[in-house]
């Protein structure tokens, strides 16, 4: 793969019309040296998210049913970049995330993710996480394990997405099931800096205990066959 690969970063959002500008200001301000372009997936937002979207230089709009493997679906199948990047409106990223990419890449991994902090209260919900998940001597998380959820911006090869039939078109999960098949079948990699900053809105406004165990309790239940469209009603939209 060339070091100049073109790298699609695919903006899921709905009802974003708050963080919107942001996400794409982010996104051009990269330093890479290869080409770019930035797809919004949108979901079928009521507010202004895709009329503010368009003013701002990208290259596609597409819209789909809500619930993000659809839209992330959607967004990839319209993308003509080499590299997929999977972003969300409310992440922040350093100015050399698509050159880590790439580099990763160039490396002979076929896909990955980030690690990533929140914006806020990160010490709080990193502790209550590896309490939760009984990380007490293996401090190891999900990603280092080769799972990648959305907030640690899945990035993968064009060609093994299409191989891999891309997101399963579920309501919770598709993260966790596609970067389970990707970590399968092709070599993955997480990158530990830069890291992305994601927002900790929901443990704010849901809470944070409330939130991590949901985490981890519908993790569990989704490996242990419960139907991710029941999962899904106790994991509601935090905006």
């Amino acid at each position: 793969m060339s070091q100049l690969a073109k790298i699609s970063a695919i903006i899921v959002a709905y009802n974003e019309a708050l963080l919107i500008e942001q996400i794409i200001a982010e996104l051009h301000q990269q330093e890479f040296a290869g080409e770019t372009e930035i797809i919004l997936a949108d979901g079928g937002s009521t507010d202004s998210t895709t009329a503010l979207a368009a003013t701002r230089n990208i290259q596609a709009i597409t819209t789909s049913k809500k619930g993000k493997a659809a839209q992330m679906n959607a967004g990839a199948k319209v993308a003509s970049g080499d590299i997929l990047f999977f972003v969300h409106a409310d992440m922040k990223f350093p100015k050399n995330t698509f050159t880590a990419i790439a580099e990763a890449i160039n490396n002979g991994f076929c896909g990955g993710g980030f690690s990533n902090e929140f914006d806020t209260d990160n010490e709080k919900i990193k502790r209550l996480g590896d309490w939760m998940n009984f990380r007490i001597f293996d401090k190891r998380e999900q990603s280092d394990k080769g799972i990648f959820y959305g907030d640690n911006g899945i990035f993968v090869l064009k060609d093994v997405f299409n191989n891999l039939k891309g997101f399963k078109e579920i309501p919770i999960m598709e993260d966790y099931d596609f970067s389970l098949r990707l970590s399968q079948h092709y070599r993955t990699f997480k990158i530990k800096h830069p890291k992305i900053l994601v927002s900790a809105r929901r443990h704010i406004k849901a809470g944070f205990f409330k939130t991590r165990l949901q985490w981890v309790l519908i993790r569990k239940l989704f490996k242990w066959g419960v139907s991710p469209f029941t999962l899904a009603k106790w994991y509601k939209d935090v905006r």
